[in-house]
């Protein structure tokens, strides 16, 4: 039965890349014991050209371990693991200000609030704003700091804990608070602390430079990158996380698919109340709070992780009410559903070779996920 499910995924991703979902695709499942599948296909590669209509130029065929722009799912499996981390230690509490663990916040409206309504997406701030455009001028450390300052400088239009939006800026702040509380840059705290004791082999922030490896899965062909007819390869896609050299608290990290799954097995294991595996995953106290605890009411966000709405889910019409998972803008996402015992992943590179086009990825988000719901409840 494992192979019929297969076989109907992958005639599902064969399908969505060849009708232009980007050009590469990988589909993953993993239970609570360890045992994942994967469905993979496409090239690194498929468009090129300074606008469209684009001329086809076929990459590299991806293999399992084809490298993908996680994009915000640098949120739960960094920020949010490592804050955790923390909490579990008694290094920080949620309940803790943000300037009091980042003193550079001091003073100011993000600063004055607890890591919870942070977490939880509940600060008040904005959702986003476009800070590689407005620090072009400055470069390096410059541009780093030009970019906390900004950030922090922002007014905020709703009063904390009154309204969930989901916001990049928090996000942003506790990742420069982890690598002040840490001593360490995030990329480096997420290869010690994160992806070294769980079993994560490949994810890793490839910064500002590009790569040689031919792993990396394309992103956009993104004019204000300056990147000419080519897509970027092997740099973060995000514009706010490329001005802070690539690595950030919302975004930057990149992965293959069992990477994703190596990771959320940790999570599944501790909502379902399992052995951990490793003294730095999370335990089944704080798994289950932060993943039933809102810092805002009325809202989907729980803290570090959103849980599925109650009509047009990505994580599909069958999905149980007590999964909890993540989206990023690259066409990624993670989706871990305690009931049924199982964590799904998807990886595209949907915004390849441009943003524009949605309405795929839209579709074939829950089309998979029902797919797989339906097959672990038959079994």
């Amino acid at each position: 039965m494992a192979e019929s499910l297969q076989d109907a995924l992958s005639v599902l991703l064969e399908q969505s890349v060849a009708d232009g979902m980007g050009s590469a695709a990988a589909i993953g499942w993993i239970d609570v014991d360890g045992r994942r599948s994967v469905v993979h296909t496409g090239h690194t590669k498929k468009w090129v050209g300074a606008c469209a209509p684009y001329s086809l130029e076929l990459g590299e065929s991806i293999g399992r371990h084809a490298l993908f722009d996680l994009a915000s799912l640098t949120k739960p499996m960094v920020t949010t693991t490592l804050l955790g981390q923390l909490v579990e230690r008694g290094v920080l509490s949620l309940a803790d200000s943000l300037e009091s663990r980042w003193p550079v916040a001091k003073g100011t409206y993000l600063g004055s609030l607890p890591l919870k309504m942070l977490l939880g997406h509940a600060s008040g701030s904005i959702a986003w704003r476009d800070y590689f455009a407005l620090t072009r001028q400055y470069s390096g450390a410059a541009r780093v700091a030009a970019v906390q300052r900004a950030v922090l400088a922002e007014p905020h239009i709703n009063a904390s804990g009154q309204l969930a939006v989901y916001s990049d800026l928090g996000f942003l702040a506790l990742g420069w608070m982890l690598e002040h509380v840490l001593g360490q840059s995030l990329d480096k705290a997420f290869a010690q602390h994160v992806a070294a004791p769980l079993g994560i082999e490949h994810a890793h922030f490839p910064k500002d430079s590009p790569s040689s490896d031919h792993r990396y899965v394309c992103t956009e062909i993104w004019k204000p990158r300056d990147c000419g007819e080519f897509p970027l390869q092997g740099v973060v896609h995000d514009d706010n996380c490329a001005a802070l050299g690539g690595v950030a608290g919302h975004a930057g990290l990149f992965g293959c698919v069992d990477d994703v799954l190596s990771w959320s097995v940790h999570w599944l294991r501790a909502i379902c109340g399992f052995e951990a595996l490793s003294p730095t995953a999370p335990s089944t106290e704080l798994g289950r709070h932060w993943v039933s605890t809102a810092a805002a009411p009325n809202t989907t966000w729980r803290l570090g992780f959103d849980t599925p709405s109650s009509e047009g889910s990505s994580a599909g019409e069958r999905v149980h009410s007590a999964a909890f998972g993540h989206l990023g803008f690259t066409g990624t996402s993670v989706w871990i559903c305690p009931v049924r015992r199982v964590a799904v992943v998807i990886l595209t590179n949907r915004v390849h070779p441009d943003r524009e086009h949605t309405q795929a990825i839209r579709s074939f988000r829950p089309q998979v996920h029902d797919i797989i719901w339906s097959h672990f409840d038959a079994h």
